[in-house]
Formats: structure tokens, sequence, C-alpha cells
């Protein structure tokens, strides 16, 4: 499996389900995003994403439901991510607890939020 490959198509998907939404917003919430997930980690990404205000609230749930969706790729079968309580347990159950699957969801899910990123900067220009 392509892990870049998924990575790039999962951004894709971020970009389309947030194509309504300014070029300009889009980018600074995924930068923020991945800021949260590169300096806090897996968990405090999602809370974060779950946390947001209603304003960011699109582009907050679009993220978030890819990247969990991508637990897939790393043999999970991930929690519906409607419900932040079971999310949260879900990643704690069997995310966080083997640090081989937690360090390759967040190089994914870092992977995936650049080429969202830079997705999003070229739908501005």
């Amino acid at each position: 499996m392509d892990l870049d490959l998924e990575a790039a198509r999962t951004a894709q998907d971020i970009i389309k389900e947030t194509n309504d939404k300014g070029a300009k917003d889009v980018e600074n919430f995924i930068t923020k995003t991945l800021g949260v997930l590169q300096v806090n980690g897996v968990y405090a990404c999602i809370l974060y994403l779950y946390s947001r205000s209603s304003d960011s609230n699109k582009v907050s749930k679009s993220i978030r439901k890819q990247l969990i969706e991508m637990t897939k790729l790393v043999g999970q079968n991930p929690a519906n991510d409607d419900n932040a309580e079971n999310v949260l347990k879900y990643l704690t159950d069997y995310i966080c607890t083997d640090i081989n699957t937690l360090m390759l969801t967040k190089q994914i899910w870092e992977q995936t939020l650049v080429y969202a990123r830079y997705g999003a900067k070229a739908r501005e220009k």
C-alpha cells in the first residue's frame, strides 16, 4: 500500500469537502491543526478538531472525519466520528497504546495535512 498516495487522496477529499469555504480560511485552519498534531500529538489533534467553534465547524468536521478514516491504513477499525467520546476512547485504546501504530498514524496525518494545506493554497491562486 502506498501511504503517500493515500495521504494525497485524503488531502484532495478534504479540499473538495471544504470547497465552499474561503481558501485562506481553510489553509489557516489546516495549518493550526498541523501545528497541534506536530507539537502535541494525535490525541490532541482530534481533541482540537472537536473543540472548534461553529465558524470553522465544517472544515474541522471534514478534517476530523478524513483523519479518523485513515486509521484503517494502520490496521484499525475506526469509531464513528460523530461521537467525540467514542473516538477519543478509540484513539487511547487502539492507536495510542502501541508506539509503532501511534507514530505511523502521526506521520500519515502530517503528510495528509501538508498536502491539504498546499491544496488550499493552490485553490486560492
